[in-house]
């Protein structure tokens, strides 16, 4: 470039010279106007471009924090706040009356329609099981580690009505003590579970050590604990971290005990009940693996029986607990190809125990007051609480008054009883 050229370059504005960068770039590459403005571009930019790279990224970070929201973070999750700008109250006159006078309340008061909000859909109605959504962030690979899980808004689908505002429990008093001693006295029982858990995520009692873990976390889901609550957070995910771990390959569980389809059915009831309330993705395939044992375990009657066996034998206490698992999965939403008839089919098998005079058998028709309550108790979750069988089913207990430890069929006959 000659001094003259130099002197004017060097003379012109900005524009000018952005201008004469921006025509000389579409110029033929062999001209000198190419020449010089790939030269004037590489002067200006090569320098110090990695700088202007990490200014560009602070500028749009800053832009992003500034424009969205604050995040405060919570044991086991995280909460999205907006950003509200702050008012201040103006302090009401001197010596005037309040505005809103306090009105008594009466027991023939009535709230307000618009602060009710739409009423509970019964689940067999048509419950919207996708009405919130979830956000799960987890890093890849992870198998039974939640801690990268950001649980932003918990889907509970059908198990909304079990928690309310701040997670708390709908039927508690605050801090989800409760007024009665009923409520108190789940609260202790979830402390107890708490504090016995074992290093491993498990529980350990007479059997499977696997069907206790399920029969734990189930205690805690029924409560409407998930891995984001804050006081029973971290035991709910490690409960959930062991069942994942105690799976095989196939879907089956281990450590299930002498009659596995007990131990399996209960942890594939807890496992679609612990998706179903946090559609955490990573379990919907462990789940619906599961459900698939029970559902090509069925017999063609309709029943299940030890081992998944498809032979003669039928036992009703085993189906009860492949019924609650396949329930569970339906309401969790999973897809397994067979489920619904599965579910149809089941309600046939769980009659075939009806016995003549009302109740329910154990492996045939007959009379049972255990068997009695697993057998209402399943043909209403099949959406047959009004037949026949059914009713015969809860008069033939009705009478029975259960006592500690062996009254109305000890713990078992408790289980399915009072529910």
């Amino acid at each position: 470039m000659s001094e003259e050229h130099r002197n004017i370059v060097e003379e012109e504005s900005w524009g000018q010279k952005w201008r004469r960068v921006m025509s000389g770039m579409q110029a033929p590459h062999e001209s000198g106007e190419y020449k010089f403005a790939t030269a004037e571009l590489h002067r200006l930019f090569g320098s110090w471009s990695a700088s202007a790279m990490s200014c560009t990224l602070v500028l749009l970070m800053l832009l992003l924090w500034a424009g969205s929201a604050t995040v405060s973070r919570s044991q086991g999750g995280f909460e999205v706040l907006p950003i509200e700008e702050p008012t201040k109250k103006k302090p009401d006159p001197p010596d005037q009356p309040d505005p809103t006078p306090e009105v008594p309340i009466t027991e023939d008061a009535k709230v307000p329609d618009d602060l009710v909000g739409p009423p509970q859909k019964d689940v067999e109605k048509g419950m919207n099981v996708d009405a919130d959504v979830h956000v799960v962030d987890m890093d890849p690979g992870t198998v039974c580690n939640f801690k990268g899980v950001s649980l932003l808004k918990i889907n509970m689908g059908p198990y909304s009505t079990r928690i309310g505002s701040g997670g708390k429990l709908r039927l508690s008093g605050e801090n989800g003590d409760g007024d009665g001693i009923g409520l108190t006295a789940v609260r202790r029982a979830l402390m107890w579970l708490k504090e016995r858990q074992e290093a491993d995520g498990s529980w350990v009692g007479s059997g499977s050590k696997t069907a206790m873990t399920g029969l734990a976390l189930l205690c805690f889901t029924g409560h409407g604990e998930t891995p984001a609550s804050k006081e029973f957070g971290q035991t709910v995910e490690r409960a959930i971290q062991y069942l994942l771990y105690a799976q095989e390959e196939s879907g089956r569980f281990k450590d299930c005990g002498a009659h596995e389809v007990y131990g399996h059915a209960i942890a594939t009831y807890a496992l679609s009940e612990a998706y179903g309330m946090t559609k955490i993705y990573m379990l919907k395939e462990p789940m619906e693996k599961a459900l698939q044992i029970i559902i090509d375990g069925q017999q063609e009657g309709g029943a299940w029986d030890y081992g998944y066996r498809k032979g003669g034998r039928r036992d009703m206490s085993a189906t009860g607990w492949q019924v609650q698992a396949l329930k569970a999965g339906q309401l969790a939403k999973a897809e397994n190809e067979g489920l619904a008839d599965a579910l149809y089919k089941a309600v046939g098998g769980v009659k075939s125990f009806a016995g003549g005079d009302g109740g329910f058998g154990y492996t045939e028709p007959g009379k049972k007051n255990a068997m009695s309550s697993a057998g209402s108790l399943c043909l209403q979750l099949l959406g047959h609480a009004d037949d026949p069988e059914t009713a015969n089913g809860l008069a033939a207990f009705g009478h029975e008054k259960p006592s500690w430890p062996k009254g109305g069929g000890g713990t078992y006959g408790w289980y399915y009883t009072t529910q």
